[in-house]
């Protein structure tokens, strides 16, 4: 892993919910994954230029000693060039990075570390349904782009309101359909998009690979219903949990929760030789705990 810095060169609104940066960094390259993310670390101060970055130590990172932890995000590329990359972010109120690309102005910095992508569409698929809400589109858009021009792709979004709108018509192998629900403002009709997706599927056709991306707790269902109870092989489909309601209250719930319990969430993963079965007993385990 490798530790970056970016500076802002430019700036501008793609809808009134989503705001598009382009960064400049040196040394940085992209997997060439569609949905590759990165996690980003701001500054701990009000001073925009004031950064306390961590050092790479073998996959992961760490603060170093004496300088205060950077406030960190994970987002995903939208785009990837020699020497830039570009980031989309959902503009709403409350939240560490929300407001910092809110703010941001060329010359701005922040740092980032190596990408890691997760969509793994099988090279034998013929089609694909990529389901998201608003913070799961940059991505899903660049998977669209980067796909073979023969692959059929359905894309549904959750938008907030109809202007959060993008006119996707450069992609022509694209069929899109919004949906104004979910994205924290009302409930999250993600569950019933995937499950009407698949009882739509014809019998003896090809499966199509299902990438879906959103509110982790609304996505908890859809992947019980390909894991569980269609028993689809993790091949088949990525889901994804990109963002969790009242981000910071969530967390100091989390850091409230003793050392036992959170030793025993750990075990959990090493208890299930399936790893979608494991993160089903994570997830269920978090609800109880109302997380």
């Amino acid at each position: 892993m490798e530790i970056f810095e970016a500076t802002v060169q430019s700036t501008h609104h793609l809808s009134p919910t989503l705001k598009r940066l382009r960064f400049g960094v040196h040394g940085f390259t992209s997997t060439g994954i569609g949905d590759e993310y990165v996690r980003l670390f701001f500054p701990h101060t009000k001073d925009r230029n004031l950064l306390s970055l961590p050092v790479a130590d073998g996959d992961s990172w760490r603060t170093v000693e004496g300088q205060p932890d950077a406030p960190m995000r994970t987002y995903t590329i939208r785009e990837a060039g020699d020497g830039w990359i570009e980031i989309d972010f959902v503009v709403h109120d409350g939240g560490i990075a929300a407001a910092w690309a809110l703010d941001a102005q060329v010359g701005d910095r922040i740092g980032l570390n190596s990408p890691t992508g997760l969509y793994e569409c099988p090279p034998d698929a013929t089609s694909q349904v990529l389901i998201c809400d608003l913070t799961g589109l940059p991505a899903a858009v660049r998977i669209a782009e980067l796909s073979d021009a023969r692959m059929r792709t359905e894309l549904v979004v959750e938008i907030p309101d109809d202007s959060s709108r993008l006119d996707l018509s450069h992609v022509p192998q694209l069929v899109v359909q919004w949906i104004v629900a979910g994205n924290g403002v009302a409930p999250s009709v993600l569950p019933q998009v995937a499950r009407k997706a698949v009882e739509q599927l014809v019998d003896g056709e090809p499966r199509p690979y299902v990438w879906v991306a959103g509110q982790s707790a609304a996505l908890r269902e859809i992947r019980k219903m390909l894991h569980r109870e269609l028993r689809w092989p993790n091949t088949q489909y990525k889901v994804i949990g990109y963002w969790v309601e009242q981000a910071e209250k969530w967390r100091e719930r989390w850091d409230a929760l003793d050392a036992s319990t959170k030793s025993s969430l750990d075990a959990l993963w090493d208890s299930f030789e399936d790893k979608d079965e494991a993160l089903i007993a994570y997830e269920s385990e978090l609800a109880r705990l109302g997380l």
